[in-house]
């Protein structure tokens, strides 16, 4: 070997050793840099042989030169980079959703006096109470407030509801937005990396960059990555390609002003959709799926909230139609009959007075008579003229008021409006002009009056039962004759309208009964979110635990440990001594041979 070898072999080595310095100093200036990736210098002897300008030496004339930088690279493993951010992904998805579910199940809490479920109880002890009750005034006060404080908790939970919706759609037209920002970066620093290694000069800072990039972008969209030496990186999400060498395509949200469609996020013109799944998908798939699925639309909360209150106002007004309020009316409806939602429920009552708590039998019951009106004979026989009387009342038959037939009075048979029912007991005289009868009538009330010169020859003839109120009249047509009362002689018939029946508060009961069933419902709402909360958060420990282990790989693979690149320093501050060493003994050797060549 050559004096001239060892200054070669030296020198290199010095540079190959100060390369590797610098590599190592690198390391330990970014240890805490977010997304640095650690750097490494590969090393290799150089072996030459020694030639003339034509001809070569042999064999045993080979010598070394030393050693040089083969590579110097980041480390990085691609395969855990992917698993990570696709952790990630999944995990920001799970906590996206246990965030707006948490939200949605405290509005639904259970466990407060404002709750759906104590509100529909509380509606349910407020007519059980009414039951026991019926005429106290304090408990029919008790029943109106429990009433508005339902219909206040349906109104709270549909406002918060659309809150809660149109926070979510913000927020996520806010992601999509980021999410457009992080894909133009991720095409840019394509394009600077390229031109910089075309260059010569790889710029590795800007590869970290683009790393963290993705990673951040991973967080909001299920984002895979594939590396092409030429365009670098090629970013795709479900399927469709986002970013391609310097061309990103940008995203947009569809129909997020339109309660009637779904929300949509879409790839640029192309009209197709991004579909998160029924799990994962980062932020903006777990928005899409809240907004599409768990807060609006077939099955959602709200759906489910509005088939609750329909139910209520259904179930309740069927029952409270069968009964009777203390102003005699009957088949009026507790709650506004209408379209039926969370946020429009309105109480159809308008005082204590309203409620309909006491029974009115249905007809044929046992409870009940079997016809609404009935009549009496009494002195008449079923041979003779009165026996033909028709069982038909007529509502104010002057005024044009269509006959109230006994099919059309109330199943309870009860009057329409505040006309009272009850027996009435008619006594028919002839008054000596042919073809008229007097009739007298004792009503329920112990008022009498008497119609006379009545004419029974004539059709449609009625004689008048009741006129406070609204005047009934019973239809007696030309069931009577002249000749069926004598001259001197008096004849008597009843005419009974059915009343409802006294203590009978199966209604109000029936009204609790149905109300508490109901809290079923709204106790499985709750429950149902509540569920959904709890596997969220178990999906978002899982996937944590996934990636911080992933994560843990990769610094093992990438990241710098202060510890052992100090040690790698000290190596190198040796190997460095000893190449200057080398050259030290280099001089020395070419002194002595200079010396004696003098």
């Amino acid at each position: 070997m050559s004096v001239n070898s060892l200054f070669d072999i030296g020198s290199t080595s010095l540079r190959a050793v100060g390369e590797k310095i610098d590599a190592t100093s690198q390391n330990i200036a970014n240890a805490e840099s977010e997304g640095y990736r650690r750097r490494r210098v590969s090393l290799s002897s150089r072996s030459v042989a020694a030639t003339g300008l034509y001809a070569s030496n042999g064999a045993q004339d080979v010598t070394s030169s030393g050693v040089g930088v083969e590579q110097f690279e980041r480390v990085r493993d691609g395969m855990l980079v992917a698993a990570r951010n696709e952790a990630r992904s999944s995990e920001s998805a799970a906590r996206e959703e246990g965030r707006v579910l948490g939200v949605l199940e405290g509005a639904l809490a259970t466990d407060t006096d404002a709750g759906l479920s104590a509100s529909l109880q509380g509606l349910a002890d407020g007519f059980s109470n009414l039951a026991n009750n019926p005429e106290s005034q304090g408990v029919r006060e008790s029943v109106l407030g429990r009433a508005r404080q339902l219909t206040d908790t349906f109104g709270r939970l549909d406002q918060r509801l659309g809150e809660l919706t149109s926070s979510t759609t913000k927020a996520l037209a806010s992601n999509v937005e980021k999410a457009n920002g992080l894909l133009d970066k991720v095409a840019s620093l394509n394009e600077q990396i390229e031109s910089a290694r075309a260059g010569g000069s790889p710029d590795y800072a800007a590869e970290d960059q683009r790393d963290q990039t993705v990673k951040e972008l991973s967080k909001l969209l299920p984002v895979e990555a594939q590396e092409n030496r030429s365009d670098g990186y090629t970013l795709t999400v479900d399927g469709m390609t986002v970013v391609q060498g310097t061309e990103a395509t940008t995203l947009s949200t569809e129909n997020k002003n339109d309660p009637s469609k779904p929300t949509r996020v879409e790839f640029g013109d192309t009209g197709v959709a991004f579909d998160p799944g029924e799990e994962g998908g980062g932020e903006i798939g777990a928005q899409a799926r809240l907004l599409n699925d768990t807060l609006t639309g077939k099955q959602s909360v709200q759906d489910r909230l509005d088939t609750l209150a329909d139910s209520v106002v259904k179930k309740v007004n069927t029952a409270h139609r069968k009964g009777a309020d203390q102003n005699g009316d009957t088949g009026e409806n507790f709650f506004v009959d209408k379209s039926r939602t969370a946020g429009n429920i309105e109480l159809n009552v308008d005082g204590p007075k309203d409620i309909a708590a006491v029974a009115t039998p249905a007809l044929g019951t046992p409870e009940g008579n079997e016809t609404a009106v009935t009549i009496d004979q009494g002195d008449f026989s079923d041979s003779s003229g009165a026996g033909n009387i028709e069982a038909r009342l007529t509502k104010n038959s002057e005024s044009g008021t269509s006959t109230v037939e006994v099919s059309s009075i109330s199943p309870d048979g009860n009057l329409p409006g505040d006309l009272e029912g009850g027996t009435f007991d008619i006594t028919v005289e002839n008054n000596g002009t042919a073809g008229e009868l007097d009739f007298t009538i004792d009503r329920p009330d112990g008022s009498t009056s008497t119609e006379t010169g009545v004419d029974v020859g004539s059709d449609g003839t009625t004689i008048t039962l009741e006129d406070d109120g609204g005047e009934i009249e019973l239809d007696v047509g030309t069931a009577f004759v002249d000749g069926d009362v004598g001259p001197t002689e008096t004849k008597e018939f009843s005419v009974t309208v059915d009343n409802s029946l006294p203590g009978d508060t199966s209604p109000a009961q029936n009204i609790a009964d149905r109300a508490s069933d109901l809290t079923t419902d709204a106790t499985d709402l709750a429950a149902n979110v509540g569920t959904q909360v709890q596997e969220a958060a178990a999906k978002e420990e899982a996937q944590a635990a996934v990636g911080e282990r992933v994560q843990a790989q990769i610094e093992d693979v990438s990241g710098v440990s202060v510890d052992q690149q100090l040690s790698s320093l000290i190596e190198q501050q040796q190997q460095f001594a000893a190449s200057a060493q080398v050259l030290t003994t280099a001089r020395e050797v070419s002194s002595t041979l200079l010396s004696i060549a003098r």
